[in-house]
């Protein structure tokens, strides 16, 4: 049995996946496995993580019909024999260190999860890590997580692929299949909250690529704008599972709500041109209230000013609109 699984979603990724699954390889620390689940790709990934597997039987391959993001990790959940788990995305890369650095602080502390920080970086080509960017070896463990992330505002990573857990941890929390797109975002809430110590380092271990067309990149859509919404109704259930921090979570879902509603449209799409972007908000926001789901109330005094102001000029808009 392997000390670490690491899993890897592949749909389509021919152009980055060797790059991806070579900083696996290229790993100081060798005591693993990789979950390879092929999402129903159409190129040439499945050659790809073939030739990976006959090369090194530590790389396991299995293949399903496109299914997305969260049942794709919930099904290589099953598979996973490692004491702890480990996530990487196919486009993304590992510093050699990765797993080296984040096992020893969670057997060290004996931690739940053990964190570090990443670097965002553009392009086709692979990344080249300095060392020099990892000089800060400033260590921060925390045995209530959850209160100090979100009350104490410590520098805690919330991305899934700048942790490793245990694997006893993720037996009852899984990905939301209602969250295709943004399904770390609940998953590691939940974690946060049934965790009972962190370990977060400031090295930065991991390189997430940013590519204008991944999923997350994308305009906005419909769909993305329903998953929004599902996001604040599920973070609202997880309240009722963990009564005790009702308050916080209120608070979550608030600035959750304003910054993918608000922030994240306000100053990229024009209302008439987006038009029903802008009618599905105005809906999801009402819809959101009315079912004491979102509470405005909970919004730092600015950001309430700044919602009003948002949805008032949105119907100001179309009633101009309307009129013409």
């Amino acid at each position: 049995m392997p000390k670490i699984s690491i899993i890897i979603p592949v749909y389509n990724a021919e152009k980055y996946l060797e790059m991806s699954l070579n900083s696996v390889r290229n790993q100081t620390f060798t005591d693993y496995e990789v979950i390879c689940m092929n999402d129903g790709s159409t190129d040439n990934s499945l050659l790809i993580l073939k030739k990976f597997a006959e090369q090194d039987n530590r790389f396991k391959i299995y293949s399903q019909s496109n299914l997305g993001g969260s049942i794709t990790r919930n099904n290589a959940l099953k598979k996973a024999t490692g004491k702890y788990i480990a996530f990487l995305d196919n486009d993304d890369i590992y510093n050699p260190n990765y797993l080296e650095r984040l096992y020893e602080n969670i057997e060290k502390y004996g931690a739940d999860v053990s964190c570090c920080s990443y670097i965002r970086f553009e392009g086709n080509g692979n990344y080249k890590f300095n060392e020099r960017e990892n000089t800060e070896k400033y260590l921060f463990v925390s045995e209530n997580p959850f209160i100090d992330k979100f009350k104490r505002k410590k520098k805690i990573e919330t991305l899934m692929w700048t942790k490793l857990y245990k694997k006893e941890l993720l037996q009852e929390i899984k990905f939301s299949e209602k969250l295709p797109a943004i399904n770390d975002i609940l998953f590691n809430v939940e974690i946060l909250l049934k965790s009972k110590k962190l370990v977060q380092t400031k090295e930065k271990l991991i390189a997430y690529r940013i590519i204008p067309t991944s999923q997350t990149m994308k305009k906005l859509t419909l769909n993305r704008l329903e998953e929004y919404r599902n996001l604040a109704i599920e973070l609202k259930q997880l309240s009722k599972r963990y009564e005790k921090y009702n308050n916080i979570i209120e608070k979550i879902i608030a600035n959750y709500v304003y910054g993918m509603y608000v922030s994240e449209v306000k100053n990229k799409y024009k209302i008439d041109i987006y038009r029903e972007i802008y009618e599905k908000i105005v809906q999801d926001i009402t819809v959101l209230k009315e079912g004491n789901i979102f509470n405005p109330h909970k919004l730092k005094l600015i950001r309430q000013i700044q919602l009003y102001l948002f949805l008032k000029n949105i119907k100001k808009q179309f009633k101009q609109d309307d009129n013409k």
